[in-house]
């Protein structure tokens, strides 16, 4: 395998924070210059991570890992990718079409060895596992950098309870170690303008609303504390089934029923369809009499825009607009 010699992982060491040499403007101006050297040291998802000079062939994992490289402009220094849940976002079509796509899901461990990476950047945990590329610390030994979204961390080091916050703090924190800060400044600028211009037309307070992501025997909801609640949040939105501990949890129809939220909210994926969620409600027996379900008092919005990352301002206004555009609750 080639590595850069200037590319090291450090040997595990306490929590560290960023720590980023100065750059002068003309340096980071650019994602495709070649900044002057640079030690960034993180700790993720519990591992210390650190980098002596921006990696210049990496491997994304899983769209919204791939979206936050395309968003900071650092395509040149693609050189792989696995693993989408939608089409990429049309800003990003252009510079995705020149990236070499190395499997369709994960490409396992040989595939990825083949690519000869310097940095394997991944959105879940998952991506490391026996089904994945393989352990992390082994691709730590090979001199390999590792990142995986904070979101996307094992239980036990991910934030307990998700906000846009933790979706800069990663974007800041791959922008450190691509030396290219000023992008990640711009991106979270113009990504916080718009969900707070989102916020302040929803008219979502007091706004009850359950997030239904898939499932019919036993509905998967948004939960307290990952993606959906965060983007709930965000829009002024209360969820129904905030009390209920982790990112997604099944329940019951029963329950729903009980909670009677005013709006419902519909994850669109290819393998459990809003327009499919719409016709399974209207056909039962109970929950076709659910003022929401009666009023068609449904918002739609893509999986992709529901996992942390560059989409969930996309999820945010989705929402917002959705609840704008509803009809009333009155006259059920």
């Amino acid at each position: 395998m080639r590595f850069p010699i200037s590319w090291r992982v450090a040997a595990p060491l306490s929590l560290l924070p960023i720590l980023i040499a100065g750059c002068s403007a003309a340096e980071t101006s650019s994602p495709t210059s070649a900044p002057s050297p640079a030690v960034v040291a993180v700790t993720n998802c519990g591992t210390p991570v650190t980098v002596t000079h921006p990696p210049a062939r990496v491997v994304t994992m899983n769209q919204p890992a791939t979206e936050i490289m395309l968003a900071l402009g650092l395509q040149d220094r693609m050189i792989g990718t696995a693993y989408l849940d939608d089409e990429i976002l049309p800003d990003y079509a252009a510079a995705y079409a020149k990236i070499p796509v190395l499997a369709k899901e994960y490409p396992g461990k040989e595939k990825l060895l083949e690519a000869e990476p310097d940095f394997v950047y991944a959105a879940f945990n998952s991506a490391f596992s026996d089904e994945g590329v393989g352990d992390r610390a082994e691709w730590q030994k090979l001199g390999v950098g590792t990142y995986i979204s904070p979101a996307g961390c094992p239980k036990e080091t991910r934030p307990p309870k998700l906000a846009i916050s933790d979706v800069f703090t990663e974007i800041r924190e791959i922008a450190a170690i691509f030396g290219v800060t000023d992008q990640a400044e711009a991106l979270i600028a113009d990504q916080q303008a718009r969900i707070d211009k989102a916020a302040g037309n929803a008219n979502g307070n007091g706004t009850r609303s359950m997030w239904w992501d898939g499932g019919s025997d036993a509905p998967s909801v948004g939960a307290c504390c990952g993606g959906p609640n965060m983007v709930m949040a965000a829009t002024g939105v209360t969820n129904v089934f905030a009390d209920v501990g982790g990112s997604w949890a099944d329940t019951s129809w029963e329950t729903v029923v009980e909670r009677d939220p005013d709006v419902i909210v519909l994850v669109d994926a290819s393998w459990d369809t809003a327009a499919k969620k719409k016709a399974f409600l209207a056909g039962h027996s109970t929950l076709k009499d659910l003022p929401a379900v009666k009023r068609q008092r449904y918002v739609v919005i893509p999986f992709s825009c529901t996992v942390a990352g560059v989409r969930n301002v996309l999820g945010i206004e989705a929402l917002a607009q959705g609840i704008g555009a509803l009809p009333a609750k009155a006259g059920n």
